[in-house]
């Protein structure tokens, strides 16, 4: 039984050991390389409340900034999102350390910005202090692992991943898997399996891995599980297995109740995140290097060619591997890597020399995963859509390479020593081992710094800065408190609208001051589709003050921010008629927004216009209410396109005694002349089945709704169902319209009963 007491006590003496085993000079060369890995990253010349980036997926790093201010509402917020709450739990939320990081760095600063660059300081801190313990639990050389260290914390891919996916920067989870496989390795050849269990180096290791997100945690896993199999079969010894099975264990014990928590609470997480399909899985393996460009004078899969091309500038599509030397080399190593291995005796402790076989089957391991239809499209096949592409494994594989590497440099230091001398020759191999890291590494060289200073260059960014002040400070003055963002969009991932995309309408948000009590609309979650649906019927009725009180009872807004972005001058003109003639007032108007305050307006008028028809054509006043189910306008109406038609009436106003809706529809009669019923459902209630006499006739059809299935507010919804209907029926072949409702007109009316 292990006496809780007595932990913290223990784990102390173990990490103190732990950095006693690495040697003294070591800590200091770990500080050193920190100090000079800051350096490298252009920290000392960062201006902390400058952003490195401001658009595209950096916008959710801020975004978590601005909630851990307004600590507790981290995971939900009233003030963000339309008609509902934004709800972070929607994200990905398994990299709990780099949260905790972020959540550390912002509350203590009290910024956003500086937040999330200190965050980036201390990442860089961690990836290359893990990647330095590790190389050393694997001994090599201090000045070699400091060397190694500082490759491994600035692989382009780290320079590709903190432009954007700032999470996935955060890779010093793929050391960590790494070093504890000595630990394991020599477990086994001292016979001392249960030993892995109290090492408080793997418990902490496999924590962290745990908490570091899916991909590193599905990442470590692999390689455990790859390396397990690769030593039996070296070593002819079994019980390989079952030891790689337990930091496996360790970490799914504390990786499971974290995304069932995830799951239990957010149950539409996998639905708000578009899934790369299967068929494109494999153009996302020409990773290591853009061969497949070569093919082309050939004529070589130019289809293949053509898709790839097309998606080589997304994020899944840039070359982020570990670089021109390490790539280059994992190539030689995989297939000459047996010459690496040197025989060990067999009371030897464990190095990357006795790993060497091991390592270069896993290097060959990366690559089939991330070939063309290779094992990274297996596991996008069966894990959809957390895995989503195969370049993730690139800091693991990275790392193998170091390794590997700095296995084989040992080979040419000696081979110079014994040429040269001891002195020349072990300069020169050092010297030359530098070189080669640090070109690995160019493309990281003063990131951060250089980040800054481009967006500084940018207009965009100071015309945006400007917008974002200039419409806070119009909101405080006018005491506004409910704001109405257009475009409405929804999100996370929703297409652009022209040169405006949907995350810009969380940029007001985020800069505005902390526990602030104003709403802004920013499009709606997943889970409220059915919601922003509605929303966007509501903003085409002429009375649109009135029908915006009809999205909900606590959503009464009181100012309308256009972004301009989203619409041409005929559009944006068009707003400003509408909204100037319901007695709005432009109170902030520069190049990217325009902030409208709304009036105060009397609402007890009816939304839609009674005893008249409206058509369903083009452009008709019944446009804007057909829901679901309908083909684009023609000329004369609308033909249904699926197995139910859906028309939305807006509740306000419709009359207390029941509502009487008058239909003029036609419809097709099938190849055996037979022309289907129609069932009308009201809220999902049958409440009536009509029936058309003749085919491609027009004709009237009376429904009464009666005033229990007429809710107080929102919407009533009215559904047509053919019977027997399938989505794919037609009158005869070569008629292309369906067998569904043909909507001419609409007419609404009180009930006189």
């Amino acid at each position: 039984m292990v006496d809780i007491m007595r932990l913290p006590s223990r784990m102390i003496r173990y990490t103190s050991a732990f950095f006693a085993d690495l040697g003294s000079r070591p800590v200091l060369l770990l500080c050193l390389g920190i100090l000079l890995a800051w350096l490298m990253a252009g920290v000392p010349f960062m201006s902390f409340g400058t952003p490195t980036g401001l658009w595209g997926d950096r916008t959710f790093l801020l975004l978590h900034g601005r909630l851990f201010l307004d600590w507790p509402h981290v995971f939900r917020t009233d003030a963000l999102g339309f008609p509902d709450r934004l709800d972070l739990l929607s994200f990905p939320f398994t990299d709990l350390t780099e949260r905790v990081v972020q959540f550390l760095t912002t509350r203590l600063t009290g910024d956003v910005v500086v937040g999330a660059n200190v965050y980036f300081v201390v990442i860089v801190a961690a990836n290359f202090a893990a990647a330095f313990c590790a190389l050393r639990s694997f001994r090599i050389r201090p000045w070699w692992s400091l060397a190694g260290a500082f490759a491994f914390a600035f692989i382009p891919y780290f320079a590709e991943r903190s432009t954007g996916h700032d999470y996935l920067a955060a890779y010093y989870a793929a050391p960590l898997a790494f070093l504890i496989l000595p630990r394991i390795v020599t477990a086994v050849r001292q016979q001392s399996l249960a030993g892995i269990m109290k090492d408080p180096v793997t418990l902490v290791c496999c924590m962290v891995i745990a908490t570091s997100g899916i991909y590193y945690s599905f990442f470590s896993l692999l390689t455990w599980g790859f390396a397990g199999l690769a030593l039996a079969a070296q070593e002819r010894d079994w019980r390989y297995l079952p030891a790689m099975a337990l930091p496996a264990c360790l970490t799914l014990a504390v990786l499971v109740p974290i995304l069932a928590f995830f799951v239990a609470v957010a149950p539409g997480d996998a639905g708000g995140f578009p899934a790369r399909t299967a068929a494109d899985q494999p153009l996302y393996g020409f990773r290591i290097s853009d061969v497949i460009v070569g093919l082309e004078p050939f004529g070589v899969a130019r289809n293949t060619l053509r898709d790839y091309m097309a998606i080589r500038g997304k994020t899944e599509g840039t070359d982020a591997w570990p670089g021109p030397v390490l790539s280059a080399f994992a190539l030689l190593a995989a297939l000459f890597g047996t010459l690496l291995l040197r025989r060990r005796g067999p009371g030897a402790r464990p190095g990357h020399e006795g790993l060497t076989p091991t390592l270069n089957a896993y290097l060959a391991f990366c690559m089939i995963f991330c070939a063309p239809f290779g094992l990274g499209l297996i596991f996008n096949l069966l894990i959809r859509p957390e895995i989503r592409a195969q370049n993730r494994i690139a800091p693991f594989f990275a790392f193998a390479a170091l390794l590997v590497l700095l296995g084989l440099w040992r080979r040419v230091a000696l081979r110079l020593k014994s040429r040269f001398g001891r002195s020349i020759g072990g300069a020169t191999a050092a010297v030359a081992l530098v070189a080669l890291l640090l070109v690995n590494s160019m493309g990281s060289a003063a990131l951060f710094a250089r980040q800054q200073r481009a967006l500084l260059r940018q207009p965009a960014f100071a015309t945006e800065m400007t917008s974002i002040r200039a419409t806070l400070a119009a909101a405080d003055t006018e005491g506004l408190q409910r704001i109405l963002q257009l475009p409405t969009a929804a999100w996370p991932e929703a297409p652009a609208i022209r040169d405006f995309e949907p995350y810009n309408h969380l940029l007001p948000f985020i800069f505005s001051a902390p526990g602030i009590s104003r709403h802004w609309s920013y499009g709606s979650t997943s889970g409220a589709s059915e919601s922003l649906s509605r929303s966007q019927i509501l903003l085409k009725i002429a009375n649109w003050p009135c029908a915006l009180a009809e999205l909900s009872a606590s959503f009464n807004f009181d100012a309308v921010l256009i972004d301009r972005r989203g619409y041409d001058a005929a559009e944006l003109a068009a707003w400003d008629s509408r909204l100037t003639a319901v007695g709005a007032r432009l109170v902030s108007d520069d190049p990217l927004r325009r902030l409208y305050r709304l009036s105060t307006s009397d609402c007890s008028q009816p939304l839609l216009p009674s005893d008249r028809w409206l058509s369903a054509a083009a452009g008709g006043e019944l446009d804007p209410l057909l829901d679901r189910g309908w083909h684009s306008p023609e000329a004369w109406g609308r033909w249904g396109k699926d197995a139910v038609q859906r028309i939305l009436l807006p509740n306000r106003g419709l009359g207390s005694r029941g509502v009487v809706v008058d239909l003029r529809i036609m419809q097709l009669a099938d190849k055996d002349g037979r022309i289907p019923r129609v069932e009308v459902r009201v809220n999902q209630t049958l409440i009536t089945t009509i029936s058309v006499a003749r085919s491609m006739q027009p004709e009237e059809h009376r429904i009464v709704i009666p005033r229990l299935l007429l809710p107080q507010t929102g919407f009533t919804t009215i559904e047509l169902r053919p019977e027997g209907f399938v989505a794919a029926s037609r009158a005869t072949p070569e008629d292309k319209r369906l067998l569904g409702v043909g909507l001419i007109a609409m007419r609404v009316a009180p009930s006189i009963q």
